[in-house]
């Protein structure tokens, strides 16, 4: 009996250890966001925050980065607020409307048009560029983070979709890389019985695929420039329609079922993503000995237009409430023009925008990169792309569009009906109705 409660009393002091362990990790990452690693030997300390969010890669370079700043910078000490993208587009809504956000903040390019339409939302860069070396950009570049004459965000990496196919499953299936919608569906005809699907992707890829078809079927716009609908009930009707055969004949996975593994093991051959994503999805695949092939952009011929479009990946802003404007332009301008930052981020994030970046990271490999070749041929093909509308990618939008798409997929409403619905739905978003 003694042996018994001392093997309890054992137990219990283990587990109060590991208790004390785990509360002391919550209190230290907590201490992250709100303190600084560095604060260097000066008293003069000015402290600013910085936020960003992705994989556990990103956020262990960019705080190693951000260390060697400190080392650089030692009357600067910056905090951290990080984490993944699910739940961070939530909280950063909370920070912004709340006047809470980081001093220098990553951001999605829709949320320039989301908090700051009239230029206010951000700080305004141009007052800040003798902290900024904006020479590194070009005009063009430098428009997209414009806003009502007000330079608000700097793209850290230019992004477009591509296509990725297993190679090694195509050659033992007699196929070649498709280049045509019906090559797809003609692949799907081999790869079906199977048991695989040609191509498996998020709702928000299959929403843009979508929106391509559209608009190369068509020669019409989903979205007007100002991002209204230009589609109209008819137009939403044959969208559905295709939307159903992609999915019953086995050309896309449905999106409820797509799962990253699938891809990688192939049962999924093929996958659309953001090149700056591209990391997730060709790595494992080749460090396994399998082949990657790029593809191209479906097309229908005597399409006018492509209905592809290409975006800043992500940018890095100045929150416009920040007390510290100067020390904020310093890590910004470190962040996107530094060697050793560049050398850090590779191209995590895609392929960097600013020439400073490109020529570190030419010395480090750059150039036999599928980053870089994916970028060479957006870069070839920029007269058929556009810039992105940020309705886009609205998740609200999106996720109107898939809700109502659902109740045609399954069969609980008629293809007119829903297509009456899932424009209304989308319009009500667009209007700010609940």
């Amino acid at each position: 009996m003694k042996k018994k409660n001392g093997t309890r009393t054992i137990f219990l002091l283990l587990l109060l250890a590991l208790v004390a362990v785990s509360v002391f990790m919550v209190i230290w990452m907590f201490n992250r966001e709100n303190t600084s690693e560095n604060s260097g030997s000066h008293t003069d300390v000015t402290r600013v925050q910085m936020s960003w969010w992705g994989n556990d890669g990103r956020h262990m370079y960019t705080m190693k980065g951000v260390d060697l700043f400190q080392e650089k910078n030692p009357e600067i000490a910056v905090a951290y607020r990080y984490g993944e993208w699910n739940g961070y587009e939530k909280r950063n809504k909370v920070w912004m409307k709340s006047h809470n956000a980081a001093d220098v903040m990553q951001i999605n390019y829709a949320w320039l048009n989301e908090y700051s339409k009239d230029g206010e939302g951000y700080y305004d860069l141009n007052t800040l560029s003798e902290y900024i070396d904006l020479d590194n950009f070009t005009e063009e570049e430098l428009s997209y983070g414009m806003q009502n004459g007000k330079l608000n965000a700097l793209p850290i990496a230019m992004n477009t979709h591509t296509f990725y196919y297993n190679q090694d499953i195509l050659e033992e299936n007699g196929l070649s890389v498709p280049e045509t919608w019906d090559d797809l569906f003609a692949m799907a005809k081999v790869l079906g019985p199977q048991g695989k699907y040609v191509l498996g992707f998020s709702k928000k890829q299959m929403f843009l695929l979508l929106i391509s078809y559209y608009e190369q079927s068509t020669g019409k716009r989903f979205f007007n420039d100002d991002g209204t609908l230009a589609i109209d009930e008819a137009g939403i009707t044959g969208l559905l329609e295709l939307y159903k055969k992609l999915i019953d004949e086995k050309v896309v996975c449905p999106v409820d079922s797509f799962d990253r593994t699938d891809y990688m093991s192939g049962k999924i051959v093929g996958t659309m993503c953001w090149i700056s994503d591209t990391k997730l999805y060709c790595d494992a695949p080749l460090e396994a000995g399998v082949n990657v092939s790029h593809g191209s952009y479906p097309k229908l011929p005597g399409a006018t237009t492509s209905g592809w479009y290409i975006k800043p990946a992500t940018m890095w802003a100045i929150s416009v409430d920040t007390e510290h404007p100067e020390e904020a332009a310093k890590l910004l301008n470190y962040l996107l023009n530094d060697p050793e930052m560049a050398k850090l981020q590779k191209n995590e994030k895609g392929v960097p925008v600013s020439k400073a970046a490109v020529a570190a990271l030419k010395e480090e490999g750059l150039l036999e990169t599928n980053e870089y070749k994916a970028i060479q041929e957006m870069n070839e093909k920029q007269g058929e792309l556009k810039l992105i509308i940020p309705n886009m990618e609205n998740e609200r939008i999106i996720d109107a569009f898939k809700i109502k798409a659902d109740e045609y997929l399954y069969d609980k409403m008629s293809v007119s009906q829903c297509a009456t619905e899932t424009r209304k739905a989308m319009q009500a978003v667009i209007d700010g109705a609940d």
